[in-house]
């Protein structure tokens, strides 16, 4: 019996994380429709916001999606100046997906218009101390996440 509890405990908490990352992602999903993007190219913005510039391989793994559908991800975004697409200095036959400044600028908006919103359900939800808790606790989470 205390197995059974113990595995319904756990599964309700898994599912309260799962029901958390939906409603973030629904604002963050908001922010990023008001610029006039969807969620997976904001998640391009983001991404290469981390990192100078990224081969479309890379790109379509972080994303994962087909090569097919972050081509059409990358089009979509350089056809609104907000990538660029440029060769590689090590691979003369491999394409690198960068920032432009408006790519930026729409990446620091997106970000500007989730996070207030997030910030003030942690802070009606949850004290300061166990806003910290809660980070060092799914960072820890995180890392023991099997990748397949």
């Amino acid at each position: 019996m205390k197995v059974r509890a113990e595995a319904l405990i756990q599964s309700d908490f898994l599912s309260s994380i799962l029901r958390s990352q939906v409603g973030i992602l629904k604002v963050v999903r908001a922010s990023a429709g008001l610029q006039g993007l969807t969620l997976q190219q904001f998640s391009v913005l983001r991404f290469l916001k981390l990192r100078e510039s990224v081969p479309m391989n890379a790109l379509s793994d972080e994303l994962m999606v087909s090569a097919p559908v972050i081509t059409g991800i990358v089009d979509r975004l350089e056809s609104k100046g907000l990538v660029k697409r440029g060769g590689s200095s090590v691979d003369r036959r491999r394409t690198e997906i960068a920032l432009t400044d408006v790519g930026n600028k729409a990446y620091l908006r997106v970000r500007e218009g989730y996070r207030l919103p997030l910030r003030e359900a942690l802070g009606r939800s949850l004290t300061h101390s166990e806003q910290e808790t809660l980070a060092r606790l799914l960072v820890r989470f995180s890392r023991e996440i099997p990748i397949r």
